[in-house]
Parts: structure tokens; sequence; C-alpha cells
């Protein structure tokens, strides 16, 4: 997020009563208090005789985060239709995953989608029963070497916890057919051209290849990190590698938070 950006704009939360919405919502709320941004809660309804909802996630943020500027919003619409349209104005979109049980995983609901799909900033999914408001000290990056990576790198600095960890990882299958070196050496030098220099005091940031696919790899990491971050898109670093499926599979099925990032914003 840009400097100005991050003056002007708000974390924008979509709120539905569900359990996870809530704890989207408190995911949201420190996330905006820590990054000095105001937040905005938004509750679609399908139509004017709906009930509004937005006003008890706004008493419930007072409650946490008193000194927290918090606007509620309740406009008529389909609730992904009315969170991408939200995502043109704010410096990130936030929403609860819609599970359906163990047996079937994390089967994600229509909006969450939809909107991580199409939202022109960065889109959180609140995955998990370990949420909190707090600042995320583990932070995993999926990379490969494009620039949708690279924003994901640069939003995980901007969210990780003073003395935490930001491990970037690199995973392949198969190996680019115009590279005579080893994998591990071809893919720790796609890991410092998505660094390119940047640190963030206080912060380790661990370059870590890995063979195997993107998605089983960085859900497997998922188990162990408090967000998840990968680009919406990435290139053909390694042959088959491309983060827009990496991006469908870790919303699907990680264990945290997921954030999906868009160069740019």
């Amino acid at each position: 997020m840009s400097e100005g950006t991050a003056a002007s704009r708000p974390v924008v939360v979509g709120y539905d009563s569900s359990e996870m919405a809530c704890r989207a919502v408190m995911w949201a709320a420190g996330t905006a208090d820590r990054l000095g941004l105001p937040l905005t809660v938004v509750s679609a309804r399908e139509n004017e005789a709906a009930p509004t909802r937005s006003a008890e996630a706004v008493q419930r943020v007072h409650e946490t985060h008193p000194e927290l500027p918090v606007t509620g919003l309740d406009p008529t619409g389909s609730g992904a239709g009315v969170m991408v349209r939200a995502g043109d104005e704010a410096a990130m979109l936030v929403l609860g995953n819609r599970g359906r049980g163990r047996i079937t995983s994390a089967l994600l609901g229509t909006v969450s989608m939809t909107t991580a799909q199409h939202a022109a900033c960065p889109v959180v999914i609140v995955h998990g029963d370990d949420v909190t408001d707090r600042a995320p000290s583990s932070v995993v990056v999926g990379a490969d070497g494009s620039t949708s990576s690279t924003a994901a790198l640069d939003f995980a600095l901007d969210l990780v916890a003073d003395g935490g960890t930001v491990t970037l990882l690199l995973c392949w299958s198969t190996m680019p057919q115009d590279s005579t070196d080893p994998i591990p050496a071809v893919a720790h030098a796609m890991l410092e051209q998505t660094l390119a220099g940047r640190t963030k005091p206080g912060v380790t940031i661990d370059l870590q290849p890995r063979p195997g696919h993107p998605r089983d790899v960085l859900i497997k990491a998922s188990e162990q990190a408090d967000l998840l971050v990968v680009g919406r898109r990435g290139q053909e670093g390694f042959k088959g590698l491309k983060l827009g499926s990496v991006a469908q599979h870790a919303l699907y099925g990680a264990k945290c938070p997921v954030a999906v990032v868009t160069p740019g914003r």
C-alpha cells in the first residue's frame, strides 16, 4: 500500500452476522487500527425491506477499538457486487469464508470468491478458528518472480508484526526448459529478485525454495502461519506455475487468513 493510499482509503469488511463475518470484523478492526486507517463495515441487503446489520458490528468495534474511526453501510445489491464496488475506494477488503464442515473442507462462499477474483484492491479471506485482531507474527508469501508476487511481499511487510517473520516461498514441479542451472539455485535467484533488497526493521525475511506443487506447499505452510499472501495472477517462472490457480486453491484450502494481492494497489 502506497503512502497517500494509507491516509485516504479505509479497510472495508463485509458483514452478514455469521460467525466467520464476526471474525473478519475483528481481524479487520485490528488491522485498520495498526495501519492508522478508518474501518468501514458493509452489510449488503437484497432489497430496501431487508434488515440492516452493520450497526451491530460497528458497536462491537467501538467496544474493542474505541479510538478507531468506524462507519457502517447497508447498501442494496448482491453481496459480491457491493463488495467489488467498495474495493474501488478501499485499501483492502476483508471477508469471512463460508465453510461447510470438515468433510467438504472449506467450500468458499460465492461472495468471497467473486470478490477475490474481481476487486481492484487486496482481498483478505478470513479462515481458521484462531483468528485474532493481533498483527500476524508469521506470514507466508507465495512467489514466482512476477509483479504479483512482489506486490504480495510488500503487502506482507506492511502487515507483519514487529519481531515477526515473513517466509518467501517459491515452489517448483518442473524446470524451465532454457535453464541448465540446478533447480534450487534458479529458485533462490528468483526469490532474491522478488526480495530486491526489501527489509523491515525487526522483521526476519526467510527465503525458502522448496520442491513440490505450490498449492500443496503453501496450504501445508498455512498450518503454521498467521497469514498467507499470494498474488492474484502469476507468470510462468517455472513451467506450469501460475499464481492465478494457486490463489484459488489457497482460498479454498488454507488454514489461516489468505490475502490475494493485485499489483498497483
